[in-house]
């Protein structure tokens, strides 16, 4: 799946959501307008963005994450392909499991990626892969950007993950829809003040950057 480069510069990262020193990535908050077919089902995330499936089929759905809540900061050097494979199952298993991850390739047009970690710094590293793995043992194919940073060696945080992904014999069809709903994906501006300043800091949303297609 191939994403619109215009999304580069919006695209939401860190800085975006914190508020009092802290992360506003709220479960169950969505700041965010889409649009998505009948029957699907979002979760919100606050500021931080938001995840959409399809309720009839696990294995179709969106993810389009500025900064993912951990329990603990992912271990040192992670990077973006490793988190794929081995934590991204884990960090999205809950009601519906998601099992043997495997990246398939990586995609030809890395400009999103590429744009992504520059913006985060040197430290930071972006990849966009096509994978497979299952959902509830429902074989599925997905196409994800994943951008990690390094904090010196103290651990790696996850500051930006989004794509698409559909049962596997149905991605290619697919992929243009899922791009769509992608595309609908904008920050509500309402919520402009819970999410768009650092403590101390005193910069606002035009200064930072939302998560945008």
């Amino acid at each position: 799946m191939k994403y619109l480069l215009l999304c580069l510069l919006l695209v939401a990262t860190a800085g975006t959501c914190i508020v009092q020193g802290e992360y506003r990535c709220i479960p169950g908050e969505i700041y965010y307008t889409y649009s998505v077919p009948a029957g699907w089902n979002v979760i919100g995330i606050g500021c931080c963005g938001l995840v959409a499936s399809d309720s009839a089929n696990p294995a179709r759905g969106v993810i389009a994450i500025n900064h993912l809540p951990r329990a603990s900061l992912l271990p040192a050097y992670t990077t973006p392909e490793s988190y794929l494979e081995n934590y991204m199952p884990q960090d999205f298993s809950g009601e519906n499991r998601v099992t043997n991850m495997r990246i398939l390739f990586y995609e030809e047009d890395q400009s999103l990626a590429e744009g992504m970690a520059s913006y985060f710094g040197f430290m930071s590293s972006g990849k966009s892969m096509r994978c497979s793995f299952e959902v509830n043992g429902i074989p599925a194919q997905g196409s994800f950007t994943v951008v990690t940073n390094e904090l010196m060696g103290q651990g790696t945080t996850l500051n930006f993950l989004a794509g698409g992904y559909a049962p596997a014999d149905q991605f290619d069809m697919e992929a243009p829809n899922l791009l769509d709903i992608l595309n609908s994906i904008k920050f509500n501006y309402d919520y402009r003040g819970i999410c768009g300043l650092i403590s101390g800091g005193g910069k606002n949303n035009s200064e930072l950057p939302i998560i945008e297609y």
